[in-house]
């Protein structure tokens, strides 16, 4: 009943796993997307190159500071703060680029995934449930040649640490007592996946997974994106306006694969090898 300690839970993942069930069932009656829903006429990924993919373990510092008990006046404890010390996961920033070519000029959406490595296409069927969306942004493409280069850190779903409890206080009280002005619209993502957990704990020789890339026209939503909700105390859930373009959630995998012409040149397969560092002094400097 414990949000911050559910996903330690096996039976989180199994009631989650019965929710997903009854969505892919609905999704089971639906058509398999038609070619002309799949292809982007006059767009072709020609390649995708990454760097390095490396994950460590990191040091880290949570701030408990408030959960210091109460003095019988009400006030707090501010002389000194408490952190609890801890091992977590990371990984070193990262980019790739694409390199696309354009018989057109005008707006398109680029979604990335992120899944296991399969050796069969046909096994995608079933490994497609696996394939996380990672990224969705708009691009304005130009006649030729468009390369993309993209950070880790822009991705769309991902979001950094919040501020802690002790460093806001520090910063306010700064400016309280005539030091550094505090920045008023300081905002930060109420919610959003952690970009430290982007990648899966790699391997010293290797981790294959694979990312999957593909561009489509810009279909606009039938609600203007942030119009009905503010992303740093939403996440937007019921307003109508999650989404870049007005396609589904999950799309092209949210449906039955037609292999017979599922793959197109606006698509773009790229396994990737994802490393692990256990040397923790070659991290200090990301």
């Amino acid at each position: 009943m414990h949000f911050e300690t559910s996903m330690r839970d096996p039976f989180f993942y199994q009631l989650y796993n019965r929710f997903l069930t009854f969505y892919y069932q609905f999704k089971s009656y639906l058509k398999p997307y038609t070619y002309e829903e799949l292809y982007f006429k006059g767009v072709e990924i020609k390649s995708v190159v990454f760097d390095k993919l490396l994950t460590y373990f990191e040091y880290y510092d949570s701030d408990v500071s408030n959960v210091i008990p109460l003095k019988a006046s009400g006030e707090k404890f501010f002389d000194f703060s408490v952190f609890a010390r801890q091992k977590r996961i990371n990984h070193k920033p990262f980019s790739y680029t694409m390199d696309v070519y354009s018989e057109f000029a005008g707006k398109g959406v680029v979604r990335v995934y992120m899944g296991p490595k399969f050796y069969d296409f046909k096994q995608l069927q079933y490994l497609k449930k696996y394939f996380v969306e990672v990224d969705q942004y708009l691009y304005d493409f130009v006649t030729g040649k468009n390369t993309i280069v993209r950070n880790s850190r822009d991705f769309y779903y991902s979001v950094r640490d919040r501020t802690t409890y002790t460093e806001l206080y520090k910063k306010i009280m700064t400016a309280y007592n005539g030091g550094e002005k505090f920045v008023l619209d300081n905002s930060e993502a109420h919610c959003g996946f952690p970009d430290r957990l982007l990648l899966p704990k790699g391997l010293p020789s290797g981790y294959e997974m694979t990312f999957y890339f593909i561009v489509t026209p810009y279909y606009a939503p039938k609600v203007q994106q942030f119009s009905t909700y503010d992303y740093t105390y939403s996440c937007g859930v019921g307003s109508g306006s999650k989404y870049i373009d007005d396609l589904p959630f999950g799309y092209p995998f949210d449906r039955d694969i037609d292999f017979s012409y599922f793959y197109t040149k606006n698509m773009y397969f790229k396994d990737v090898l994802i490393f692990h560092s256990d040397e923790f002094k070659a991290n200090l400097s990301y």
